[in-house]
């Protein structure tokens, strides 16, 4: 094959491999199911695949004349997917950084601003803590990544969320009636960021 031609080939190939990237990120989907290979060695796994016409059907079931329950239907309605992966291990060492680092490669793409980050030397614990906000302050999406020596577990709610809703909702269903989401404030760091 001529130079031009494998130049021409590369140029595409990457040209499209950069316009998959942010329209992946748009979803806020992230790919997790690389966790299932380590399932046989655990001794506690989770999965959960809740996809947006199950959280259709489920929404059905709270009421829409009882304002909390409404409310908590319009945000349930609104939701595309929750998808939740974990592991937990009897000992150190029964996964790799790699596995983890998949999982923060996506966090760190295009339009994934992480909001907390918790990190113990002692411990080894990480938590991380990722939003997808688009123009209009809605959140598109929300990933927690935790890690420690013997457990890995991704929290992936795909949106949209409106943080004045999920406000509105303070002081019901566990909710503390002092909770408030407050972006005016928050530092957003992209991974690496101090």
């Amino acid at each position: 094959m001529k130079p031009i031609m494998l130049k021409f080939i590369s140029a595409a190939l990457l040209a499209a491999v950069c316009a998959a990237a942010p329209a992946y990120a748009q979803n806020a989907r992230l790919q997790i199911d690389h966790l299932d290979r380590l399932f046989p060695k655990a001794v506690e796994t989770i999965d959960v695949r809740v996809d947006g016409s199950l959280l259709q059907m489920a929404s059905k079931f709270l009421r829409s004349d009882k304002a909390d329950e409404a409310a908590v239907r319009e945000i349930v309605q609104a939701l595309k997917g929750v998808y939740v992966k974990g592991v937990e291990f009897d000992k150190d060492g029964e996964y790799s950084e790699a596995d983890v680092e998949a999982i923060r490669q996506q966090l760190a793409a295009p339009g994934w601003d992480r909001i907390v980050g918790v990190r113990s030397k002692r411990d080894g614990e990480n938590v991380e803590v990722f939003l997808m906000i688009n123009n209009d302050a809605v959140i598109e999406g929300i990933g927690v990544l935790i890690s420690e020596p013997k457990q890995i577990m991704v929290v992936n709610v795909v949106g949209p969320l409106d943080p004045e809703k999920i406000n509105n909702l303070r002081g019901q269903f566990g909710i503390p009636k002092d909770f408030a989401l407050d972006f005016g404030g928050v530092k957003r760091t992209r991974r690496g960021d101090n």
